[in-house]
C-alpha cells in the first residue's frame, strides 16, 4: 500500500500514518515540508522527489505535478489497458491521498497583508492531487479533513473502508477544493463587485430573473438548488401573470403548509402568513372553510391545495379574486375553468417536503439554520382539566400550524380550521387580541396555540374571556406556575410541548 502524503495542517498526521505502518506495510511519499515532519518525528518516508526524479523547482511552486504521481493516481484498477500503460511507464500505484492546503483565508484576513503574499499562498498541486484522487475515489482513498484520521485509521488497517464511506470521502474533498478556490476567486472579485450573483454558491443553478423583486424598484431572480425537481422554484406555471419575488414567497407558504398535512388541506396565504386553512375529508369542505376562517383577508390571497383541484372548487375560486393557486395537479375541467382568469397565476408543483435549511441574508453575510418541519412533540399535562380526544385533534392541527406563522404566533382553531390568527406583534397579547377579533364568536370552544410561552397569565385571562378552552404552548416561563393557576381557576385545559416554533 502506498500514500501520498502532502499537508500544511500537521496536526496528527505523525500519529495516524505511525498507527498504520505499526499494522501494515505502508509506504509513504511525502513532500518537502511534510517530508521533513513525518521523518523527524519517525516515519520511515520517501521524498517526493525521488518518486519524480526530479527536484522541486521555482521555490516550491512546482512539486507535485509530474505523470509519476498522477498516474499512480489516477489509473483505473479496473481497466487492463491503464495496467500495463503504467507497468510499461515504470509507475507505481498510489492507493491513498493524505493532503490539506495552504490557509489562503488566514493570510488575507490578516492585518497589512501584501499581495505577493496571498499569491504565494494559492496552493496549485495540493487541490490538483486532491481532485485527482477523489475522481478516481473507488481505487484512492482521499483524505483532507485530520477529523477523519481517528475514524478511518482502524478501518484502513482491517482493509474494511465501504465503497460509501471513499464516497463521503470523495464528495468532502471535492467540497474542500470548491471552497478553496472560492475564497481565491472572491479575494480576485473587486469589493464593489461583490453582487450577490457573483457569492451565490456552486451549489445553485440560476433559473430564470422575476418580474421584480420584493417592490417593483427591486430586481428578482430566482434560482434552484442542483439536480432537484419539485418544490416551487422547480414548478410548472400554467396561465397568468409573470411572477415576482413577492409571488414566490407566498406560493412557498402555501404549498409548504399544505403539504404538510395528510388529508385534504386548503391553505389561503396573506404576506407569506396563513389567514385561512383547514383539513377535511372533502375537499371542498376544506376549502369553504378556510375562506369562512377570514373572508376579508382571504380576497386576494394565494391558495395552496396538497391534492388534485377539483371542477366544484375551481368555480367558487372563479367566483372571487385570487393572486394564485398551488396545487400538485388539476382536473382537466377545473383547469380551463381557471384559465378564464387570464391573469391569475395557476401553478403545478410536485409534493416532496423535505426540510431543507433556512438561508437569509444579513449584513456581511449570511444566516443558515436547519428546516423546521416537525411532526413530533411532547403532550405534558399540566392542568387539572385534560383535552377531550376531538381537542386533541385541534391540538395538533394548530401546533403543526403554528410553526408557519410570524411570531408572536397566535392560532385559534376549532374543527381542523384556523378560525383566528394574531401575527408579527412586538408583544404576545396582542397576537392573542387580533386572533379574538378575528375569530369573533368562532373564538367559542376554540383550541390556542401559542409559538412561544406566556411571559405572564394577562394573554391566557384574554384568551378565557374569548371562549377557549385549551391551550397548547411550549412552556418554560418563570411564571409557568401563575399561567397554570389561571387556567385551573377557568377549568379549561393546558398542554405543554417543551418545543417552541420561532419564525421570523
Amino acid at each position: 500500500m502506498r500514500a501520498l502524503v502532502s499537508v500544511y495542517n500537521k496536526e496528527g498526521i505523525s500519529v495516524f500514518i505511525k498507527k498504520i505502518q505499526d499494522e501494515l506495510d505502508l509506504e509513504v511519499i511525502a513532500t518537502g515540508g511534510t517530508f521533513q515532519h513525518l521523518k523527524k518525528n519517525g516515519i520511515n518516508v520517501m521524498n517526493l522527489s525521488s518518486i519524480t526524479d526530479f527536484p522541486e523547482i521555482l521555490g516550491g511552486r512546482v512539486k507535485s505535478l509530474h505523470p509519476n504521481i498522477y498516474g499512480g493516481i489516477l489509473f483505473n484498477r479496473k481497466i487492463k489497458d491503464h495496467y500495463d500503460e503504467i507497468n510499461n511507464l515504470g509507475i507505481n500505484e498510489i492507493d491513498m491521498v493524505i493532503c490539506n492546503l495552504y490557509p489562503f483565508s488566514d493570510v488575507i484576513s490578516k492585518d497589512n497583508f501584501l499581495h505577493d503574499e496571498a499569491i504565494e499562498n494559492i496552493d496549485i498541486g495540493g487541490p490538483a492531487m486532491i481532485r485527482a484522487a477523489a475522481k478516481n475515489y473507488s481505487n484512492v482513498l482521499v483524505i483532507t479533513d485530520p477529523n477523519d484520521y481517528g475514524l478511518i485509521s482502524n478501518k484502513i488497517i482491517n482493509s474494511n473502508v465501504t465503497e460509501h464511506e471513499r464516497y463521503k470521502l470523495a464528495k468532502k474533498a471535492f467540497s474542500y477544493t470548491s471552497n478553496y478556490d472560492a475564497q481565491i476567486a472572491g479575494y480576485f472579485e473587486p469589493q464593489e463587485q461583490k453582487t450577490i450573483e457573483n457569492l451565490l454558491n456552486n451549489e445553485l443553478e440560476f433559473k430564470k430573473n422575476l418580474r421584480y423583486g420584493e417592490n417593483p424598484h427591486q430586481k428578482g431572480s430566482v434560482y434552484s438548488y442542483k439536480d432537484i425537481n419539485y418544490g416551487i422554484v422547480n414548478s410548472k406555471q400554467l396561465n397568468g401573470k409573470e411572477m415576482s419575488y413577492s409571488n414566490f414567497l407566498d406560493a412557498d407558504s402555501a404549498f409548504l403548509t399544505a403539504n404538510s398535512f395528510e388529508e385534504n388541506c386548503v391553505s389561503i396565504i396573506k404576506h407569506t402568513n396563513p389567514c385561512g386553512l383547514s383539513v377535511n375529508n372533502s375537499q371542498l369542505e376544506a376549502f369553504n372553510n378556510a375562506v369562512e376562517g377570514d373572508p376579508i383577508s382571504a380576497f386576494g390571497g394565494i391558495i395552496g391545495f396538497n391534492t388534485e383541484l377539483t371542477l366544484e372548487v375551481a368555480e367558487l375560486i372563479s367566483q372571487s379574486f385570487y393572486e394564485i393557486i398551488v396545487a400538485p395537479s388539476y382536473n382537466e375541467l377545473a383547469l380551463n375553468k381557471l384559465k378564464e382568469r387570464k391573469s391569475l397565476r395557476i401553478i403545478q408543483a410536485k409534493n416532496h417536503l423535505i426540510s431543507n435549511p433556512t438561508v437569509k441574508s444579513i449584513s456581511g453575510g449570511l444566516l443558515v439554520q436547519t428546516g423546521n418541519l416537525i411532526d413530533n412533540f411532547e403532550f405534558n399535562y399540566v392542568t387539572e382539566r385534560k383535552p377531550s380526544k376531538e381537542q386533541i385533534k385541534d391540538i395538533i392541527f394548530s401546533w403543526k400550524l403554528s410553526s408557519f406563522i410570524k411570531s408572536n404566533a397566535i392560532v385559534l382553531a376549532k374543527d381542523r380550521t384556523l378560525v383566528g390568527m394574531g401575527a408579527g406583534q412586538p408583544n404576545r397579547l396582542m397576537s392573542v387580541k387580533i386572533a379574538g377579533e378575528v375569530a369573533g364568536d368562532k373564538s367559542s370552544n376554540s383550541v390556542l396555540a401559542s409559538d412561544a410561552f406566556f411571559p405572564f397569565p394577562d394573554a391566557v385571562k384574554m384568551a378565557v374571556n374569548l371562549g377557549v378552552n385549551c391551550i397548547v404552548q411550549p412552556g418554560g416561563s418563570v411564571n409557568d406556575q401563575k399561567v397554570i393557576d389561571v387556567a385551573n381557576d377557568n377549568n379549561i385545559s393546558m398542554i405543554f410541548t417543551k418545543q417552541r416554533r420561532f419564525l421570523h
